[in-house]
């Protein structure tokens, strides 16, 4: 089969197991659909609503009608999957709308109507009805519209289409200009700097936990635009554009040569630094015609999706020197499609041993093998420059990973520090206090599935010894693989006297796949799961040995993992039994041998009683 008929193969497959996903979803009786968290019932909902039209292309509504601008909703328990960002369809009866979850709370949450909804939003203002709402999970797909696109555009160049195909196969020959590295960072960070900077058309650089990632893309596009090059910055996520923008205008300090694409609410991160300017869009006869912007160096952040989305086309006629993909090991390759073909030179930046994208499993499609960094990498090993020099993991902190994933490369840049033996510690006092860095705490209590009171009251034990002693708020992140968890150690947290709602508020509490990125001097990570036998549906994404990794390498202190016994027992199981899929019989390994390795805490009865 050739390059383009694999690829309209793999978007097909794509949407046809979305669709079919789906469908069997929506099949299932309410009360599952309710549980599972794809449906929420029973809700209270107060609408705020736009003065007027939302744009200037709309008409006045004729009163009472109004346009939808937000959603309030309450709840008496919130345990959807549903987070910042996904679209959700809210019902009642025969009013139903397209909306977007803007904040996600315990027991209330935000929805906002997206751009592309307003016209369709529209409700009597004076006469709705407050109760009895419902939400569900909709089905997209904006992700094949890209995909189509991307085809679309191959389609009409052959030759491109075949130096793509011999790029993703291996058969791309790739060369290094002579060069003095340049003195910015440690020896393997002046390496990749070097390298991306005279490669003849692409360089990998892998970037584990804590080892100056952001730094050396900052210092990268500092060097380009000292060339006058023009440069999109691109991932997965717009959290990780962000902040690979902020450490970007930090070295250039000219919000005319650093632009962000995209929503407001895509912004979080850089809405305060005046030196990145923020824009919906920016076609590149617009970039030409305005004296806004530097028309030496310059440089774009955004997602794939503002390259080719049919329906926005934010990024226009644009052809970059160099395409920087951060995060690239969470990219899988049709989504990494149309910022590759968009630029002369690409620096492919990622860590293959933390967070895969979610591609559809099992298809026997190579798009869908794995992501678009594990492929080239695969493919070009002396292609890739390690970043070896951790600057998060102290020596007690990185001896995990270091075995588990990183094959003892891995160095760390400073001593261990344990300030926290000394903490007052009334509510947790074995682990607050526990002399390492790391500590597995283990224990028998049976709880729900994918939610463990027992695991969130012990994470809100830990949080108020943390700040009793003055750890800072934003010095302790929380996470767990599940959603209904979140909100469970939320609820824990707002229960108890000593911690305010405030205070719970500004916390870091989310799933691992948020955290990937980011640092905390504490991490407790909530495994809540007693069973993993139920969730065999699951159990490849529960014994992920790469969201184990990023879990472990998140703090620079200390890491407190809490697990129950049966998670580890059952990886014995897994390794005997037969059918087992090679991936899940490396991720139970590698749980096997981190419970064998790790400073374990095991809970006695009397612990559990706290």
């Amino acid at each position: 089969m050739t390059f383009l008929n694999q690829l309209a193969d793999a978007i097909d497959i794509q949407q046809q197991l979305q669709d079919q996903e789906y469908n069997e979803l929506m099949s299932r009786p309410l009360q599952e659909r309710v549980s599972r968290g794809y449906t929420m019932t029973n809700l209270h909902a107060e609408f705020e609503f736009f003065d007027g039209a939302p744009t200037r292309w709309l008409p006045n509504p004729v009163p009472p009608k109004r346009y939808i601008n937000r959603v309030r909703i309450r709840c008496e328990y919130n345990i959807s999957k549903f987070r910042e960002g996904t679209q959700v369809r809210l019902s009642h009866g025969p009013l139903s709308f397209l909306m977007e979850i803007e904040q996600d709370g315990v027991n209330d949450f935000v929805l906002r109507t997206g751009s592309f909804e307003y016209q369709r939003n529209v409700l009597d203002a004076n006469n709705y009805p407050r109760d009895g709402w419902e939400i569900n999970a909709v089905n997209t797909n904006i992700t094949q519209k890209l995909l189509r696109s991307s085809w679309e555009n191959l389609y009409g160049n052959p030759d491109y289409c075949d130096h793509l195909e011999r790029f993703l196969t291996g058969q791309f020959p790739n060369q290094y200009r002579e060069s003095p590295s340049p003195s910015c960072g440690n020896p393997s960070q002046n390496e990749a700097i070097r390298k991306s900077f005279v490669c003849s058309y692409f360089h990998l650089i892998q970037g584990p936990p804590g080892t100056g990632k952001t730094f050396t893309i900052a210092k990268i596009v500092y060097y380009l635009m000292k060339s006058g090059k023009k440069v999109f910055v691109t991932a997965p996520t717009h959290t990780a554009i962000n902040n690979c923008l902020n450490a970007i205008a930090a070295e250039l300090q000219d919000a005319s040569m650093v632009v962000k694409v995209g929503e407001r609410y895509q912004a979080d991160e850089i809405l305060h630094n005046p030196y990145i300017t923020r824009k919906k869009s920016l076609k590149l006869y617009e970039y030409k015609q305005s004296t806004e912007f530097s028309k030496a160096g310059f440089v774009v952040g955004g997602t794939p999706f503002a390259l080719c989305s049919p329906a926005s086309k934010k990024l226009e006629g644009w052809q970059f020197d160099y395409i920087i993909m951060d995060e690239a090991a969470q990219m899988s390759i049709p989504l990494a499609l149309p910022a590759i073909m968009r630029g002369r030179r690409l620096i492919f930046v990622g860590d293959h041993q933390q967070l895969d994208p979610i591609v559809p499993q099992n298809t026997g499609n190579r798009f869908f093998d794995c992501s678009i960094f594990k492929r080239l990498a695969d493919l070009y090993p002396h292609d890739i420059t390690l970043l070896d020099h951790s600057y998060r993991l102290n020596d007690n902190l990185i001896h995990i990973p270091n075995q588990l994933f990183y094959g003892e490369r891995i160095s760390a840049a400073h001593d261990i520090d344990r300030p926290y033996i000394n903490f007052i510690s009334t509510a947790a006092p074995q682990i607050v206090n526990h002399p390492s860095n790391e500590l597995l705490v283990v224990h028998h209590e049976f709880d729900s599935l994918g939610r463990s009171p027992y695991e969130a009251n012990l994470t809100a034990d830990i949080v108020s010894d943390l700040l009793r002693n003055g750890v800072s708020v934003g010095e302790i992140g929380i996470m767990s693989p599940y959603r209904a968890q979140i909100r469970e150690i939320k609820r824990a947290l707002s229960e108890r006297n000593d911690i305010s709602e405030e205070i719970v508020n500004q916390l870091f509490i989310d799933t691992v796949e948020r955290m990937q990125g980011q640092e905390k001097d504490y991490i407790i990570y909530s495994m809540s799961n007693s069973n993993p036998a139920e969730v065999e549906d699951r159990l490849e994404f529960f014994y992920s040995p790469n969201r184990l990794n990023v879990a472990l390498t998140r703090a620079r202190v200390k890491c407190i993992v809490i697990a129950n016994e049966k998670i580890f027992t059952f990886c014995d199981e897994l390794c005997k039994q037969s059918g087992t899929s090679d991936q899940l019989h490396v991720g139970a390994a590698i749980f096997r041998q981190y419970f064998q390795i790790a400073t374990k805490l095991e809970m006695t009865s009397a612990d559990e009683e706290w």
